[in-house]
């Protein structure tokens, strides 16, 4: 029955809801890191992008992990044991059900891109550390699931994939690790149908 709900969602999903629901979602992630940056940051907001990379190398780096991770979790998501979970996961049924127009799938990523890496690699990381900012942002996602070696290997795929991005984030910049999440995401959704069982 729950999966039914899901994916009549996915199916009902427009181009303007699903702008309306990456607006939210950003605004939501800004306002989230504009409160954690006053109370627990000595900086501003700008003081994020201040550390790194110049943006021309940032921008570069960001697009080639973002490519490459997205081709492995792809490779790694298309076979067993990993295809097998997938539909246990909600997201992934949402999104599999859903019809992306291109401008769909471009929006999505880049204010999920942008909106989540300011949170988590900007606000949060910094605060608690790379290792429980992954956790938190995995859990999140609703990827932890230990009902099968397939939902732990997924899970563990999934919490090397936000690692790498807060390393990304401390040893290129956030402008880096921004384009490399909405790289995959973009590489992901467009390729969405060919993952699972």
């Amino acid at each position: 029955m729950e999966e039914e709900k899901e994916v009549q969602m996915g199916e009902d999903l427009t181009g303007k809801n699903l702008l309306g629901m990456s607006l939210l979602s950003f605004l939501f992630y800004i306002v989230l890191s504009l409160v954690l940056i006053y109370f627990l940051h000595d900086g501003s907001i700008w003081t994020l992008f201040e550390h790194g990379y110049s943006i021309p190398v940032q921008v570069v780096v960001g697009l080639g992990v973002g490519v490459v991770a997205a081709l492995v979790v792809m490779q790694l998501s298309a076979k067993s044991p990993i295809a097998d979970v997938l539909n246990d996961y909600a997201l992934f049924r949402v999104i599999a059900n859903t019809r992306f127009s291109s401008f769909d799938r471009v929006q999505i990523s880049l204010f999920a891109g942008a909106g989540e890496e300011i949170l988590f690699r900007g606000a949060i990381q910094p605060i608690i550390g790379i290792w429980a900012t992954s956790i938190l942002f995995i859990a999140i996602h609703g990827y932890f699931k230990f009902t099968s070696f397939g939902h732990i290997l997924f899970g563990v795929m999934m919490f090397a994939l936000s690692m790498l991005l807060g390393i990304l984030f401390e040893t290129t910049g956030l402008i880096s690790a921004m384009i490399a999440h909405a790289v995959y995401d973009l590489v992901m959704l467009k390729n969405v149908d060919k993952l699972g069982r």
